[in-house]
């Protein structure tokens, strides 16, 4: 771009030149006399400009990994991209020019510094990249990191790999011509992401090598489609400051993740460059991964198997326009655009198989890992399989050696990165990124974590302080440290405290926590520009990050204070034979510690997996037997995950033993102490042999003990489906006709309401018959709105009362209580009746009323029930405390229901009009025969004919037991499953099969049990 005002400065002179050197006037005078020519402006006044490249910005490309990835920076600045100047290193530059005035010789020198900037940077093999900007830069950074089928390189993060090889390359390392998981190659891919940049102004404030401040800047398909928006709105003439990358990176989330993805990934919402740039073929120490992150991952991986496999004309830069058209538009679900809607059904189907392959993955189970891959993926045969399943485990063992996530972390984050996704995106109303409820949710989210990070900061803290005392310790000994003996004794401390502080991983998890606080604060920044509720979490978490930052100067002056002290014992001794003999001598007697700690750990696992091993083959198939089977198969998988997890610190230690054992022997000046010395590496390659051989024939027993964990599990699984069962059938619920017998009171009223409003009742009593319940009769006051309903041709009553909320929306709101007969003449009483509970639940004060309660929707402001003709009906809502007093079953809970209606589009219509579809989702919970249940049932009214959908049946105290079953009317018999719900993926026991008078239901080790006699509440079937 032409620098304006250096642009008007040479006009003006070459102006005057020109006028000069040509004796040109512009005026003549009266006696034509000649003017004075126009000196010319001096060009040779010199000025300088300095710039400080001291802000450093970092980051890494992650779609896999992005390496040899060509880096551009620019300024978004009111749409458009600038140029900015940056440098690859740390350092002052300074220029000097010449010009008109030492303003514009000033511009010439920083112009200069700019057009020396770099063209383009690399990222490094492991996608890291970093540069440094002024320190007095103001604004918006655009960075844009780009691939091509020529240059760069992307690594393979998609489970089910990444298409073909166009060309024999030296990347595929199996020689199958396929872009296998982990496996690097060549594509056209380009990435970007905005970063918000204030200006430095003191530059005494020095941080890490000198720089003044840094900033975290990763690129992402997430931040590409974030910088999407961001520029968006710079063109529409926004600034981009914290509100506006807030907004971003929210809707970001929310229009491709949706809602409950997105509150996962609350530590994303302020800025969503500040993470998710996580390489599941390669995590590091410095990665993090929770359910957010694997959410992150679980889309990415996905959209790679799209473009992978969606023919010739797809790419993984095509999807990802699709995706920028879908977020610029705000909505990829539902999107008029067909391409963006094709590609949001494509992306949800296909990311639940990549969310269920996370799982089994997580669970380090390698069968387990086969299996989901081959459900997802049933084309692949045994040698590809076996590959595929291998590679995967490795990347979730390096995952949980690095330190990012634990065993049990990473399956709870998978398990919940599963349940995150299985709705992905956002309609509507879901896409307002200022809808108060989500904002309220993510809130709660962000203050969960920020609760966690103080928590651990805690921790953090006392254990640097147990270090600190340490320290102090060897100190002591250094200070008083005179004989030879004390001398050796010092250094030996120093050199243990080190091994001891390595083991503590406090610098580790301190990084960790650093970047951790830093995501809390950036989030809480963004949503305290949609809430002033988030206030107080700003201001708690920078107290956090002052605190962590300064936890971590702390811990990084321990380890440079101790490994000073070890210098300084080093240099007491009289000679460098001396030291490495200490240093020997320290590092054997730690490995023989090691090896001693895992000898007595891989006893206890070996006798556990024994244990439930011969628990397993005594258990049968009973279940209290096989659920003590599956807590001894438990024990011994935690147990060897503990130990497992030590194995490369155990190992790392006799390789230290036998390395300085080998030191010692080469710095050795005597034959006593070269004697001594090759006794040490004798002694140490022992230990070393000896250990290695364990720790191999340890780990080759993970999938023994995997098997035996999964083959209990399945067992008890099986029992616990069986035993529901038996337990379900003494409720017996799952019949039309019990279904009805249950909600028809409330169908009733309902009916009497609707034939009240459409009457023009004058003022005191009214007499009426239900229109569709004509058993029914009812007394109306139009006064006191007290309603009595009879049935004529039983012993059943309902006695309601009701009042009106007036309002934009009004709601009839009613209290109610009554003496119902089921068909075989069981007593059925609906009981507490309390007006003033039933408003305050209409209001949404209370979850729910503790008494009986109908709550009638009406869109428009009315002040009796009889205006309610007036206006439509959009829902009604009733709530019901129920007990069945006599006969052969008893029963004390509730019953809820919600009626809406549509059309036969399925769009909303009011209720209680004519052709419209009623749907009735009903929810039954309480106890029969000594069981907690819960059942949800759905209902269709269509042309005065009840068809009921889903019915799903909840055993609440055991195992997450539920009975699905189709309840629609079909040519054929019903169909349905048993489900386990517990704490991890639910799991399918048993399919249903409806026979006559019950249930047949296959189970999952192939038995086949017949249940008639099903009834529901007394109500027989068929």
């Amino acid at each position: 771009m032409v620098n304006r005002k250096i642009y008007r400065s040479y006009l003006s002179v070459s102006v005057a030149l020109t006028l000069g050197l040509t004796g040109c006037s512009l005026f003549d005078s009266e006696d034509s006399s000649s003017t004075v020519p126009v000196e010319p402006l001096p060009s040779n006044i010199e000025g300088s400009a300095s710039i400080d490249f001291n802000v450093f910005i970092s980051g890494k490309a992650v779609k896999g990994t992005l390496r040899g990835a060509e880096l551009t920076v620019k300024e978004l600045k009111n749409g458009q991209l600038v140029d900015v100047a940056f440098r690859s290193e740390l350092g002052t530059i300074e220029k000097t020019a010449t010009g008109t005035s030492e303003a514009v010789a000033v511009e010439l020198a920083r112009s200069q510094i700019l057009s020396e900037s770099p063209q383009s940077l690399l990222t490094a093999d492991d996608g890291t990249y970093g540069f440094y900007i002024d320190q007095q830069f103001s604004g918006a950074l655009y960075i844009t990191i780009k691939t091509t089928k020529a240059s760069g390189f992307i690594k393979c993060d998609a489970i089910l790999g990444c298409g073909d090889f166009s060309e024999s390359s030296e990347n595929d390392s199996n020689s199958n011509s396929k872009i296998d998981f982990d496996e690097w190659y060549q594509d056209d891919l380009t990435l970007n992401v905005v970063k918000e940049i204030t200006a430095q102004a003191s530059r005494q404030a020095r941080g890490a090598e000198g720089t003044t401040k840094s900033y975290t800047a990763n690129a992402t398909i997430f931040t590409t489609l974030a910088s999407e928006l961001l520029q968006k709105a710079s063109q529409d003439g926004e600034g981009i400051n914290s509100e506006t990358v807030a907004n971003a990176s929210l809707n970001t989330l929310l229009i491709l993740l949706g809602p409950e993805a997105a509150k996962d990934a609350v530590l994303l919402s302020g800025d969503i460059s500040l993470g998710g740039a996580v390489d599941f073929t390669d995590v590091t120490s410095e990665d993090t991964i929770d359910s957010g992150t694997l959410a992150l991952i679980n889309v990415a991986s996905t959209l790679q198997n799209i473009a992978s496999n969606s023919g010739e004309n797809s790419s993984l830069s095509s999807v990802l326009e699709t995706l920028k058209q879908g977020v610029s538009n705000g909505n990829l679900k539902g999107s008029e655009d067909a391409a963006v809607a094709q590609l949001a059904a494509t992306l949800q189907e296909e990311v639940n198989k990549t969310a269920t392959v996370f799982v089994a993955i997580a669970s380090g189970d390698i069968e387990a890992i086969k299996a989901a891959l081959k459900e997802v993926a049933p084309e692949l045969d045994d040698e590809s399989l076996n590959d595929l399943a291998d590679k995967a485990k490795d990347a979730r063992d390096q995952a949980i050696e690095s330190g990012a996530t634990d065993e049990n972390a990473l399956e709870d984050a998978a398990e919940d990165s599963k349940n995150a996704v299985e709705d992905l995106g956002c309609e509507g109303d879901e896409c307002n990124a200022d809808d108060s409820s989500l904002i309220s949710d993510s809130l709660t989210e962000l203050l969960a974590s920020l609760s966690q990070s103080q928590t651990q900061l805690t921790s953090l803290n006392q254990a640097y302080n147990e270090l600190t005392s340490g320290l102090q310790a060897v100190i002591a000994l250094g200070e008083a440290a005179q004989t030879q003996e004390e001398k050796e004794n010092y250094l030996k401390a120093a050199d243990d405290f080190i091994a001891e502080f390595s083991v503590s991983n406090i610098e580790q998890e301190t990084v960790v926590l650093v970047s951790r606080v830093g995501q809390i604060l950036a989030s809480a920044e963004g949503l305290l520009a949609l809430t002033a509720d988030a206030q107080s979490a700003v201001t708690d978490s920078q107290a956090l990050v002052n605190n962590t930052a300064s936890l971590s100067s702390n811990v990084t002056g321990m380890i440079a204070g101790a490994n000073a002290e070890r210098e300084k014992a080093i240099a007491l001794l009289d000679d460098a034979s001396s030291a490495a003999k200490v240093l020997a001598e320290a590092a054997i007697e730690r490995a023989k510690e090691s090896e001693q700690t895992f000898n007595t750990a891989n006893v206890d696992v070996q006798s556990q997996v024994a244990d439930a091993t011969n628990l397993f083959a005594s258990a049968g198939t009973d279940l209290v037997a096989l659920e003590a089977a599956l807590t001894s198969s438990q024990s011994a998988l935690d147990k060897f995950n503990t130990l497992n997890a030590l194995t490369t610190d155990i190992l790392s230690n006799v390789e230290l033993a036998k390395t300085r054992a080998e030191e010692y022997l080469a710095l050795a000046t005597t034959d006593a102490q070269r004697a001594e010395a090759q006794q040490f590496v004798t002694e140490s390659t022992t230990i070393q042999q000896t250990i290695t051989e364990s720790v191999t024939t340890f780990k080759a027993t993970e999938s023994d003990i995997r098997t035996l964990n999964s083959n209990v599990s399945f067992a008890v699984d099986n029992a616990r489906g069986k035993s529901g069962t038996d337990k379900m059938t003494s409720i017996a619920f799952v019949t039309r006709e019990g279904a009805d017998a249950v909600f028809n009171a409330g169908e009733v009223v309902y009916d009497v309401l609707r034939d009240i409003w459409d009457q023009n009742l004058d003022s005191g009593s009214h007499t009426g018959t239900a229109p569709n319940y004509p058993e029914w009769t009812y007394r109306y006051n139009t006064d006191t709105y007290a309603i009595e309903l009879t049935n004529t041709q039983g012993d059943e009553e309902i006695l309601a009362n009701a009042q009106v909320n007036s309002g934009a929306t009004s709601k009839i709101i009613l209290t109610w209580t009554g003496t119902l007969k089921s068909t075989d003449g069981q007593t059925v009483l609906v009981k507490s009746p309390d007006l003033a509970e039933c408003e305050r639940w209409s209001l949404d004060l209370i979850a729910q009323p503790n008494a009986s309660c109908s709550v009638v929707f009406i869109d428009g402001s009315i002040t009796t029930i009889e205006d309610a003709r007036n206006f439509d009906a959009s829902s009604a809502r009733t709530f019901n405390i129920v007990e069945f007093v006599d006969g052969q079953y008893g029963f004390n809970g509730t019953l809820s229901s919600e009626l809406t209606s549509t059309d036969s589009a399925g769009n909303t219509v009011p209720l209680f009009v004519s052709d419209a579809i009623e749907n009735l989702n009903v929810v039954i919970s309480g106890t029969t025969a000594e069981l907690i249940f819960t059942a949800d049932f759905e209902l269709k009214n269509e042309d005065d004919n009840d068809d009921l959908g889903l019915a799903k049946i909840m055993l609440n105290e055991f195992n997450g037991y539920v009975f699905n079953v189709n309840l629609l009317d079909t040519d054929g018999p019903l169909v349905g499953d048993v489900t386990l719900y517990s704490d991890s993926t639910p799991v399918k026991v048993g399919d249903v099969l409806e026979i006559t008078n019950g249930f047949r239901v296959t189970y999952i080790d192939g038995q086949v049990i017949d249940y008639t006699d099903i009834d529901f509440l007394g109500q027989n079937i068929n």
